[in-house]
């Protein structure tokens, strides 16, 4: 395969994994477009209090929010002190498990659950239904069967619906017969799930909390789950209405325990809800970590935020390098150094533009005038640029002695300034003065201030910068609009202003 053949295809490659990666995170993982998008986030908090029987350990267990179609849980947390916080499966049920040993009294734990609403794409998949069971007399068993019987109910949603405004006619003597020792809202929500059982629909019931910022404290709300036609709803049977799953988080299913207190007594349990806004971004890489999606548990996300902070400046580093290898390889503008512009251009975004370009032509423009005295001394190569990396030093302590003697603060970033970098870009501007003169010094130190402004333009762009640091492997696609440029070896557009004289001349 010849070399060019070879080129096409590694941009090919790189072009689809770098923009498969990207569109897999967006669509797959929940990864905003924007970094600056915001979404909203519910806290639900459960406060537990109970009394702790002295003589005994105490062991506590408390269901976990379920995801569902509309919300999904993606952070879990406790405050509890003297215990032993794990999350445990007992059963395919997720429990809040504390443990503790030697306590007495009055105690209070909290566990806290984070849930946003993802796109319906996003959406998590639910566990299978369990429907209740109906357990009736025969006598009850007719009596359901005449009031479903009744009247021909609707097909789906709308038929579930009608059998409850049914259930809940209390002129109806078949209906107080059915629902007679079923008072407490638990008992009285499963009897009605069993009589929507007999009528042949799919039904679980499920204790939910609703996500109310308004209400100070909750109690357990129990409800209906629904099956019709693979599509899942919730159901009150007391307000005879449709729930949706965004209002809701669902702690209980079927006869399982909310809360199991070992080694306590008077136990109970309210909720919270608040909402807040976060950074979809933030919430994004939590659901991800959460349920170990390999390119975020295997990428700069996993690092300590002081780590990512550094890595969010060196992810803009090959922007830089974009625009050098423009403006050298398409516009053929020089430079002093190939990559010395890159290595300016992180000094501005220290410094500023123009705090920075003032500081770059006093030290360089000084630097110079001290170097050619040092021409005249005929040292050799490597004393001759230690000398200079000295002078370049006192030139920095000079220009922070003298900007705070003025009350101008910002001449001390100067020693932001890549102090080698700086010393061998005087030594070779220098050999260049002598060989070419100062025209050539002007036109490379030109190039050099123009090709940094605009890579410190393009890495200090808040949108760029963010879109990189949250879709790094954009830059296997920035690699090739590199590697496409590098094979390039046409003409560039200064050689089309340098030869225009001779087509000139040839007209």
């Amino acid at each position: 395969m010849s070399s060019a053949k070879q080129v096409q295809l590694l941009i090919a490659v790189l072009l689809v994994l770098g923009f498969s990666a990207a569109i897999y995170k967006h669509l797959v993982l929940g990864f905003p477009l924007l970094a600056s998008e915001q979404e909203s986030v519910w806290q639900l908090e459960a406060r537990i209090v109970f009394e702790a029987d002295p003589e005994a350990e105490v062991d506590v267990r408390l269901n976990l929010p379920d995801s569902n179609p509309r919300s999904r849980v993606f952070a879990l947390d406790s405050v509890a002190v003297d215990y032993n916080f794990d999350i445990i499966e007992d059963n395919g049920v997720r429990l809040a498990h504390w443990h503790g040993e030697q306590l007495s009294g009055p105690q209070i734990l909290y566990f806290r659950s984070l849930s946003h609403q993802p796109d319906p794409v996003d959406a998590p998949q639910q566990a299978e239904l369990k429907p209740i069971k109906p357990n009736f007399s025969d006598v009850l068993r007719q009596s359901a069967e005449a009031l479903i019987n009744e009247k021909p109910l609707a097909d789906g949603l709308e038929g579930a619906l009608q059998l409850m405004r049914r259930l809940n006619s209390p002129s109806d003597g078949r209906v107080d017969e059915l629902l007679r020792g079923y008072s407490s809202p638990e008992k009285r929500n499963q009897r009605i799930g069993q009589i929507l059982t007999l009528a042949n629909f799919k039904v679980e019931p499920v204790g939910a909390v609703f996500m109310d910022d308004e209400a100070r404290t909750q109690n357990i709300t129990h409800l209906l789950e629904v099956d019709i036609s693979g599509r899942r709803f919730l159901l009150d049977n007391r307000e005879i209405a449709q729930v949706r799953w965004s209002e809701v988080a669902v702690l209980q299913r079927s006869n399982e325990p909310l809360l199991e207190v070992f080694g306590g007594v008077n136990s109970r349990v309210t909720f919270a809800a608040t909402k807040t806004q976060q950074a979809a971004f933030s919430t994004a890489v939590d659901v991800a970590s959460r349920e170990g999606a390999a390119l975020v548990d295997f990428s700069i996300y996993s690092l300590p935020l002081s780590e990512q902070n550094a890595f969010k400046l060196l992810l803009v580093i090959p922007l830089g390098a974009l625009i050098v290898v423009i403006l050298r390889n398409l516009v053929g503008i020089r430079t002093s150094g190939t990559f010395m512009p890159v290595l300016i251009a992180l000094t501005f975004l220290q410094t500023s533009l123009f705090t920075g370009l003032a500081l770059f032509v006093v030290v360089v423009g000084v630097g110079l005038v001290l170097r050619s005295y040092l021409s005249h001394l005929n040292l050799l190569l490597v004393p001759r640029i230690a000398s200079v990396l000295v002078f370049v030093i006192i030139i920095y302590a000079a220009i922070g002695i003298l900007s705070t003697k003025l009350g101008w603060h910002e001449g001390l970033k100067v020693t932001f300034f890549p102090m080698i970098i700086l010393s061998w870009t005087i030594e070779r501007m220098s050999i260049l003065w002598d060989e070419d003169g100062p025209r050539e010094v002007m036109i490379e130190s030109a190039g050099s201030l123009l090709t940094a402004s605009l890579a410190y333009l393009l890495m200090s762009n808040g949108f760029v910068s963010d879109t990189i640091f949250l879709y790094p492997e954009l830059l296997l696609v920035l690699l090739a609009i590199i590697i496409a440029i590098g094979s390039y070896s046409g003409y560039r557009l200064s050689d089309l202003w340098r030869f225009e004289p001779m087509e000139r001349h040839d007209q």
